[in-house]
């Protein structure tokens, strides 16, 4: 692009798109400068930007991926979008139409009509009204913009990276220092708690609301730091940012490597598990086992799903009296969380996933077959996900079923005694399953049956951790407890088990066999039983009760209900106190 000059004296200069087809192509979009600077005033004021924190160095001093964000950060900038992006006139880079709805604005949108302007690099800075601008407001490298800050004027290079000047040829218009967005807020190195892994065109909106529900799930009070690439790279200097040796050397890379944990938000389309990098993304996510967390807005409202419990998860009060266990509200999240983020997590297929550069593209897929294993851990890690989700909601089929039973990692089950039901009819089997938590839906007509059923699949489970069965009300009776009880026969991974048995049909030959099983989980330390109700349980059971549980090597805590068990006496209480006693 060739450059003539000449001098440009008090004029308004507008930021363009420059095309050599410019012709063909129509108008080209147009941001006037008074409305670029009125936003960034305003933004200097609302979101307690700091120009200077880019503007008095040469040089970025915070590496990439010590730039994170707060959710407190995050907000306001969804406030902002809210209340300023029609007042400005803000563009659609791809339709070159106004965008309308702010709940709309996306990444891509952000980035086009604020982040770049705000975070554009420094071409020249000067403090009268001259600066050598070639033909269309053209300068070398993009398009001219005047914006002001404490009352010096600056030119900026909005579109485009300035060229550094040639060999031995004078070039006032240099490559000079640009920074990211999370440079403006915070002038110091911040590393991340969370990665976050998204689709740029996501409504940022949206997006904030997941971290919202995040938050919540997690007990971080609007403080946590989270790594945002639009907010942590350079968004005109990410050529740079990204390097040219690999991702595994990309801020990406590092700044995931530095996490606790990653959420990953899934989009209305779910289009964020067919983009390449965050295919890449979920591949460590994977490999180096992060703490994992989909997040996803329907309707205004945030949604969470994980593996396992949040730590909200706790403390929830029942409808009944009490608290709810953790795994039981776990599992009424799952059970929320739209169904359509399941099914695509249950068909997730990183391999395909597509990048807007192809060199990116073909980067990504051969490091990650040649460097890290392939795709299928992380493909089975979102499927999994997406099965075990679909348990929870009583969706159980034959492809979730598959995804399951192929599984190499271990997994939890939170569901209903229904979920397994239908997922013992389709040939579900527990060989990875290390947590296994059931509770009543509506009435199971042959509850026995299952739970015969059941215990014959769970002695293959030699991975279960932990179990937490609600049996309230339902016809299990003497042969079912014994089935289960064999089932946690011998289990070295079992620590923690949870019976709710009210009103059940539990007798003492039952109790005998349960509790013989138990005391053969050489690992097993804490039991909690809930046997209110339970009418046919007399001395001869609590005695076998403490019998059982006597013989567990590392028995460490028993919580026991036994309000209205009528047909236990002083003789059954004794029994199961000596029997307890003998404990190791």
């Amino acid at each position: 692009r060739s450059l003539t000059s000449h001098h440009c004296h008090s004029v308004v200069v507008q930021l363009r798109e420059v095309s050599a087809n410019r012709d063909r192509e129509g108008p080209a979009m147009r941001l006037e400068a008074s409305k670029v600077q009125g936003q960034l005033d305003e933004a200097v004021q609302i979101l307690g930007l700091e120009l200077d924190n880019l503007l008095q160095r040469e040089k970025s001093k915070i590496r990439t991926e010590m730039r994170a964000v707060s959710l407190k950060d995050l907000r306001r900038l969804a406030d902002f979008i809210k209340d300023k992006c029609r007042v400005y006139g803000w563009i659609d880079p791809r339709s070159k139409e106004t965008v309308g709805d702010a709940k709309e604005v996306n990444l891509y949108q952000l980035v086009f009509n604020f982040i770049g302007p705000v975070t554009a690099p420094v071409g020249h800075e000067v403090v009268d009204d001259s600066v050598m601008i070639g033909p269309d407001d053209e300068v070398p490298g993009g398009e001219a913009l005047w914006l002001e800050h404490k009352g010096r004027r600056r030119l900026r290079y909005v579109r485009g990276v300035p060229p550094g000047p040639k060999a031995n040829t004078p070039d006032k218009y240099v490559r000079t220092f640009s920074g990211s967005f999370a440079e403006l807020l915070w002038n110091e190195e911040r590393a991340a708690e969370w990665f976050v892994s998204h689709f740029w065109g996501e409504p940022v909106v949206d997006f904030v609301t997941c971290l919202n529900a995040h938050d919540y799930r997690y007990n971080l009070d609007g403080g946590g730091l989270y790594w945002v690439c639009a907010h942590a790279n350079s968004q005109t200097h990410i050529g740079e940012e990204l390097g040219t040796q690999g991702p595994l050397c990309s801020p990406f890379f590092r700044a995931l490597d530095l996490a606790k944990g990653a959420v990953l938000v899934v989009d209305s389309a779910s289009e964020v598990t067919r983009r390449m990098w965050c295919g890449f993304e979920n591949v460590i996510i994977a490999r180096e086992r992060k703490e994992f967390v989909m997040a996803t807005a329907q309707e205004g409202t945030g949604h969470t799903l994980t593996s396992t419990p949040a730590p909200a998860d706790g403390g929830r009060r029942s409808i009944f009296g009490g608290h709810m266990a953790p795994e039981e509200v776990c599992l009424i999240r799952s059970s929320e969380f739209p169904r359509d983020g399941l099914m695509a997590a249950l068909d997730t297929h990183l391999e395909l996933a597509r990048a807007s550069n192809k060199d990116d593209e073909q980067m990504i897929i051969d490091t990650v077959r040649t460097e890290l294993g392939g795709f299928d851990r992380a493909n089975s890690k979102l499927r999994v996900l997406g099965a075990t989700a679909l348990f929870a909601t009583e969706t159980v089929t034959a492809e979730s079923v598959q995804v399951l039973n192929r599984s190499t990692e271990p997994f939890e089950l939170n569901g209903t005694w229904e979920s397994a039901a239908a997922g013992l009819k389709l040939g579900l089997e527990f060989q990875n399953c290390d947590g296994l938590l059931l509770v009543s839906g509506q009435q199971v007509p042959d509850a026995e049956s299952l739970a015969r059923d059941l215990g014959r699949e769970l002695l293959s489970a030699q991975h279960l951790r932990k179990v937490h069965f609600a049996l309230g009300r339902s016809n299990v009776q003497d042969a079912g407890f014994q089935a289960l009880g064999a089932a946690f026969s011998n289990k070295s991974a079992l620590t923690s088990v949870t019976l709710d048995c009210r009103f059940c049909e539990l007798g003492d030959a039952g109790m005998a066999g349960l509790v013989q099983g138990l005391g053969q989980a050489p690992n097993l330390a804490s039991v909690h039983l809930n046997l209110r109700f339970c009418e046919k349980i007399g001395d001869a059971g609590m005695t076998s009760l403490g019998q059982g549980l006597g013989q567990a090597p590392c028995l460490a805590s028993v919580h026991l209900d036994l309000s209205k068990c009528e047909n236990i006496g002083d003789a059954g209480l004794k029994g199961f106190g000596q029997g307890l006693g003998q404990a190791p």
